[in-house]
């Protein structure tokens, strides 16, 4: 037998042990879904829109972001949650969304460190009050007082029951002793449109959302609600200072369903990493006025389970209910 036929037989019986790619390795090999569980306009989806091409770019996909409203965010996580666990159903999610829906409705079936697959923290930083620029309140404090002076009267806006802003609202409403009525909506970009006619009398919105509207000059900032001074708006007061114990961050971050290979967790995270903290991110959400901000599967992992925690107890403390 020739050297050569002996070679390609010998290779031919060793080639079912010969390590293949496996699907998660090729992955992707196909346009990925990017579900935003909120309308078009608001944070989440600005946040999803800015990482879509930088994502496509790093993964050699399309990235198709689709926007699923409804129930505070809830229609988009059961999606993802009953989505295949292949890589190709992915979430921008908000803390509403994953740490404080299950809290305030127990018929919602959903646990974040049992149902989703962390992928990576995106984006943190306060959120801040505003109002129209027609509002006769030029600060924080004589808002509170003209709500405690006219009880029952006086309305805000959220992005939806049990977003950030929603709990930022009754966390002020709790510890101010305040009586105002909230007004939910499918997400934030709707609530800032009504907020903008006059429609509602103030919002607590994120930076990213209402910084284009305050520099346009139809929103006025009154206060934030981080616990120190936020480096983007360093004229805007802390909330904390004239309600005592109103202090809540938002963030965003990326998810999967339960049970991701890892080495697509690991191809997505990378691609996140490089996205998260590249340039183009990065001077974007500070020209909105808001952080990019890294942190890793296992980082985000704990801390939405820390963050489950401190819900809880502000949920508690400040009484708020589904409405």
């Amino acid at each position: 037998m020739r050297p050569i036929r002996r070679h390609l037989l010998a290779a031919a019986a060793l080639a079912p042990f010969v390590p293949r790619p496996s699907q998660a390795q090729a992955y992707p090999t196909r346009p990925v879904k990017l579900l935003v569980g909120f309308a078009p306009g608001g944070a989440t989806d600005i946040a999803a829109r800015l990482l879509q091409p930088l994502l496509a770019e790093a993964l050699g996909q399309p990235i198709v972001v689709e926007n699923r409203s409804g129930g505070g965010g809830n229609v988009a996580t059961d999606l993802l949650v009953h989505s295949e666990r292949d890589g190709y159903t992915l979430m921008l999610a908000s803390p509403g969304q994953l740490v404080v829906n299950p809290l305030l409705d127990p018929r919602f079936n959903f646990d974040a460190a049992r149902d989703v697959t962390a992928l990576a923290q995106a984006t943190s930083g306060p959120l801040v009050l505003v109002v129209p620029a027609s509002s006769p309140y030029r600060d924080a404090r004589s808002l509170i007082d003209a709500a405690r002076a006219r009880p029952g009267r006086m309305n805000y806006a959220s992005a939806g029951v049990g977003s950030s802003m929603h709990i930022a609202g009754e966390m002020l409403k709790a510890y101010g002793g305040l009586e105002i009525t909230h007004i939910p909506y499918r997400g934030s970009g709707p609530a800032i449109t009504d907020l903008v006619a006059g429609a509602v009398d103030f919002m607590i919105d994120s930076v990213s959302t209402t910084t284009p509207h305050l520099r346009n000059g139809v929103l006025r900032a009154l206060a934030q609600t981080g616990s120190e001074p936020f480096q983007e708006m360093p004229e805007v007061p802390l909330l904390k200072d004239i309600v005592p114990g109103v202090v809540i961050t938002t963030w965003l971050g990326m998810v999967g369903p339960a049970g991701l290979p890892a080495p697509v967790v690991a191809r997505l995270s990378a691609a996140l990493r490089g996205a998260v903290q590249g340039p183009v991110f990065t001077s974007r959400m500070k020209d909105l006025g808001s952080q990019a901000y890294w942190a890793g599967p296992q980082d985000f992992a704990a801390h939405l389970a820390a963050e489950r925690q401190r819900a809880a107890e502000v949920i508690r403390r400040a009484g708020i209910r589904l409405e």
